[in-house]
């Protein structure tokens, strides 16, 4: 991305800057019949997590804006978990896409917190949006109940087997952004490690992040070096052990902190968003749910927190007639670890669903 053209915005009504890049010749390659891709990417990362994927794709006729969402790099780092709203993120990426003139034609591309960021931009602006691709994250469909952790912790236990949103325990913690700062080359590992399973049954199947992610008290252990993890260092995969990638992530992380970040879990666990999925959920036959445009999942292999089998609420309930699923054998930071097989994906999908007309 270093031919990309970087911009910031100051958005209202919040008085938050959001920083993002362009393509080059960007306006020009402006064309209605033309999409434009708008990739949001997820915690812990910012726009260039894209980087890899992005340069496979720089041929294709689709101008490209890479975001840094509210919280990285760039953009405002605001630690009021109510200013991480969807909705007012969405009001403020539309805020970019008038200011560059885009059409009504974008294609949001979304990993990880950057899905949810994207599957709402879809929900809020769907006259903007002309299709609609998630990775890792599958669809999460509105809601009118109160989000309660403990007990989607408990249910996820018995579902399967594991409690699937443990390590937000941690990330909601008063101590958890000193933690992760104090400890970016602990935390590198957490991200990037990887544990084949010893049981015959799961097939060497990589269990590192559900280990890390879904134990409890596993990630703080691991963070501060003690009780199981005191005198243990995951092995990293291959891509992990690139000093530069890591340097860049250290670096970044140390200077802007956590405490924007794990807003986003303090955000959904604290329900400040829940007015706006009951106003979702109030549309007449599903209307506010349901995702009309072609869509794409990108799902990951070992990705044991955000599972390939979650797209089956949204699919049973009919509010995705337009989907198609991928499944990569990867972790969840796929973009660092197979950006290319991603970027075949995407390109894929895009030049048979949007075709550009000369």
């Amino acid at each position: 991305m270093d031919t990309f053209v970087h911009k910031t915005i100051q958005t209202s009504p919040l008085d938050l800057t959001y920083s993002y890049y362009l393509s080059p010749d960007f306006s020009k390659s402006l064309n209605p019949s033309a999409p434009t891709l708008l990739f949001v990417h997820g915690f812990p990362d910012d726009a260039w997590m894209w980087a890899g994927a992005i340069q496979h794709m720089l041929k294709l006729p689709y101008p490209i804006i890479a975001l840094d969402l509210l919280g990285f790099a760039g953009s405002s780092k605001p630690t009021d978990a109510s200013k991480y709203n969807y909705r007012q993120q969405a009001d403020s990426i539309a805020q970019i896409l008038d200011r560059e003139s885009v059409p009504n034609n974008v294609i949001p591309i979304g990993h990880d917190w950057g899905s949810a960021t994207s599957q709402r931009f879809y929900l809020y602006h769907r006259k903007r949006c002309a299709g609609l691709c998630i990775l890792s994250l599958a669809y999460q469909v509105p809601t009118s109940e109160l989000f309660s952790l403990e007990e989607a912790n408990k249910m996820t236990a018995q579902q399967f087997g594991y409690p699937q949103w443990e390590y937000w325990n941690f990330f909601t913690a008063p101590d958890a952004p000193e933690i992760l700062r104090e400890n970016l080359d602990r935390f590198w590992e957490v991200n990037n490690g990887v544990y084949p399973s010893p049981k015959p049954e799961e097939n060497g199947r990589d269990i590192w992040m559900r280990e890390m992610f879904c134990t409890p008290g596993a990630m703080r252990e691991y963070m501060t070096s003690t009780g199981r993890y005191a005198d243990y260092t995951v092995p990293l995969k291959p891509y992990a052990k690139d000093p530069e990638l890591k340097r860049r992530f250290i670096d970044r992380l140390s200077h802007d902190g956590l405490e924007g970040p794990v807003c986003y879990y303090h955000s959904l666990k604290n329900n400040t968003m829940l007015e706006d999925e009951r106003a979702l959920c109030q549309a007449p036959d599903n209307a506010g749910k349901k995702i009309e445009v072609p869509m794409l999942y990108i799902g990951q292999t070992g990705d044991w927190v955000c599972r390939t089998d979650l797209m089956a609420d949204a699919k049973k309930q009919g509010l995705v007639p337009d989907l198609e699923e991928r499944v990569v054998e990867a972790g969840h930071w796929v973009l660092y670890e197979k950006p290319g097989e991603i970027a075949d994906i995407l390109k894929d999908w895009l030049t048979r669903k949007f075709p550009v007309k000369n």
